[in-house]
């Protein structure tokens, strides 16, 4: 098994459970590209749950939704296109449990607009598992500046995890910032 098929069956599922993650879920994957995490949430949240993974990329969705087929969790994901918007208005008002913002900060110009979208589909309480992929492209997030700006929108950082997360098609150790919706 290689390290990619042991992410998404075995160490994607366990790292998700220790930062939260829990069966009968519904988690928003955003920028979930070609599945490294909307796979293993699948299996996580299992059919009482729901993934909804978006991504503004249609070769990566589609890529997600083979690896989805694949591995038995297509009827636990739903799969959805946001060309660039960040409003997230598809979803409903305080629907999901949590969100996952992994390796895509760094792509978001507006993270007002998008801390509010997610402040109001999250439930209160809700996760928001935040990775500022320190090792990517194109820029490191500021950590500083995440955090005053989710606080801003009411979320307050609960913890900060460390573990060994997947970037494209690599391992490697990395923060998760865990927040809680207001």
């Amino acid at each position: 098994m290689g390290a990619m098929e042991l992410w998404l069956r075995e160490s994607g599922p366990a790292f998700l459970r220790t930062v939260g993650i829990r069966k009968g879920d519904r988690v928003l994957d955003f920028g979930c590209g070609p599945g490294g995490y909307a796979v293993p949430l699948a299996l996580v949240v299992g059919p009482e749950g729901r993934v909804v993974a978006v991504d503004r990329d249609a070769a990566r969705l589609e890529s997600l939704e083979e690896r989805a087929v694949e591995f038995h969790v297509r009827d636990v994901i739903e799969v959805r296109r946001t060309d660039g918007s960040l409003a997230l208005d598809r979803i409903d008002e305080g629907s999901l449990d949590a969100a996952l913002l992994f390796d895509v900060l760094q792509h978001v110009e507006d993270w007002d607009t998008l801390f509010a979208s997610l402040r109001r589909v999250l439930k209160s309480g809700g996760l928001m598992l935040v990775n500022p992929s320190r090792c990517s492209h194109p820029g490191r997030v500021d950590v500083e500046r995440l955090n005053a700006r989710l606080t801003a929108h009411g979320f307050a950082l609960e913890r900060i995890e460390h573990g060994r997360v997947m970037h494209y098609d690599f391992l490697h150790e990395e923060e998760i910032l865990v927040f809680r919706a207001p």
